[in-house]
């Protein structure tokens, strides 16, 4: 498996991408292409042509959860799929896939709109959707959780962001938080957008549903970067007992955090351009 980070925080010395406060992955498993999340803005777009990677050849679109940091550039998305269809070029219909609840309205706390800017039945012009609580396999070695179980509160990275229900605007669980996960001959690799869900119960998941108990490398946001320093240690200690070989963090995951973790784990700096493999 190839990943190629598209979107992140940061950018890297003498790599002349662009950044943003987003996260997206293109992803290559075999003959499949995957694109994990969309990013803020435009700025997809813009990168994935630098890198010349063609974004209207791409099989399959995860999203990982509704927040407009990881879905933002869907518009963007949208519109050069509208482009490419005028002007004849080629392109595919791809598979959207993502739990249900990512198309439901978020609002920041200064009751701006912060979720996903487009609705299910939007995408249904531009490709497939399934939308599901449950596991979904992805490629023969790549899996999408659905909605990850949570057994401890204290795990979970809470949201500042309001979510919408039957009973008026209440603090957003983000129970839609989910992952892609690579099964190596090494182990799982967890791909992680912002893992609200918590990485403990997030690893745990995808131990279950993959049936392997080594998890060898994670990569993401680990949703950190305003966490107590109690839950920092609490999330560096777990990784290191957890005898994980690899970690990439990014996005949200936090510079306190990304100390924390350095003390067990060698570190590689992520940014966009970042390319990296798994052998099978």
């Amino acid at each position: 498996m190839d990943l190629t980070v598209l979107i992140e925080n940061t950018t890297l010395i003498d790599r002349y991408f662009r950044g943003e406060p987003g996260l997206s992955f293109f992803i290559e498993d075999g003959d499949t292409s995957i694109l994990f999340d969309c990013g803020y803005s435009d700025l997809l777009i813009e990168n994935a042509a630098s890198m010349e990677i063609d974004l209207l050849d791409v099989d399959r679109i995860i999203l990982s959860h509704g927040h407009v940091d990881h879905t933002g550039g869907l518009p963007s998305l949208a519109a050069h799929h509208l482009r490419s269809a005028i002007e004849g070029r080629p392109r595919k219909r791809p598979v959207f896939i993502t739990h249900p609840a990512t198309f439901g309205r978020k609002r920041g706390k200064e009751m701006i709109d912060v979720g996903c800017p487009v609705s299910s039945d939007y995408l249904l012009e531009f490709g497939e959707i399934i939308m599901s609580v449950s596991p979904v396999r992805v490629t023969d070695r790549i899996t999408f959780l659905g909605e990850i179980p949570r057994t401890d509160p204290k795990r979970t990275a809470q949201s500042s962001a309001f979510v919408q229900t039957g009973k008026g605007w209440v603090p957003d669980p983000v129970i839609e938080d989910s992952c892609l996960v690579y099964r190596s001959d090494d182990g799982l690799v967890l791909i992680c957008g912002c893992t609200h869900a918590g990485i403990e119960h997030t690893a745990e998941y995808a131990k279950k549903v993959c049936g392997v108990d080594k998890i060898s490398a994670i990569i993401g946001g680990l949703h950190l970067y305003s966490a107590t320093k109690e839950r920092i240690a609490e999330v560096a200690e777990w990784c290191a007992q957890s005898e994980i070989e690899e970690i990439y963090p990014c996005h949200c995951t936090g510079l306190q955090a990304t100390i924390a973790l350095s003390r067990h784990h060698i570190i590689t700096p992520i940014g966009v351009g970042t390319h990296l493999e798994w052998d099978n």
